[in-house]
């Protein structure tokens, strides 16, 4: 049963995994999305988000979620995990590690934000679960719809015990 390991991106070969990595999937984001995409979006993220990277037991890297911190709401900027390893358990597993990463390190944390193209009807259907759908925007790959959730009620859903 595989346990993915999550950790900090802080080390420069952190980033340069992390930047193999997101580079070497950018079209699982959607098709047209260019490594060229991929590039300019990481030189404009990088310096202002987040990074927590998820290794397999054997140390490689099978994923990552990019997020920032803006007042009380911290907003999902971006997530991939390797193909072999998506199922449902993996991706409530590894949204419970970084709802008790997020609220260790930023405690003031209200709100989760997080978005997705509108056209992908699995992830619309996966993350109306527990987060309600506040709006829709036109993204630079198209319309995504955006959703929201209280921290407190993510933490009850993820059955994430602080204390």
């Amino acid at each position: 049963m595989l346990r993915a390991r999550a950790s900090h991106c802080v080390r420069d070969e952190d980033y340069a995994r992390f930047t193999r990595f997101y580079a070497a999937r950018c079209g699982q984001f959607y098709n047209e999305y260019s490594l060229l995409d991929a590039l300019l979006h990481l030189v404009n993220t990088l310096s202002a988000t987040h990074i927590l990277l998820f290794d397999d037991d054997k140390g490689q890297l099978i994923g990552f979620i990019q997020y920032q911190i803006e007042d009380d709401t911290a907003f999902l900027d971006s997530a991939i995990l390797s193909e072999q390893y998506r199922s449902s358990r993996i991706f409530y597993e590894g949204f419970r590690d970084l709802a008790r990463h997020i609220i260790e390190e930023h405690k003031d944390i209200q709100t989760v934000r997080f978005h997705a193209l509108a056209d992908n009807l699995y992830l619309t259907r996966l993350y109306s679960k527990f987060a309600d759908k506040i709006g829709v925007r036109k993204g630079a790959n198209g319309l995504e719809n955006i959703f929201a959730v209280n921290m407190e009620q993510l933490l009850k859903y993820l059955k994430v015990d602080l204390h």
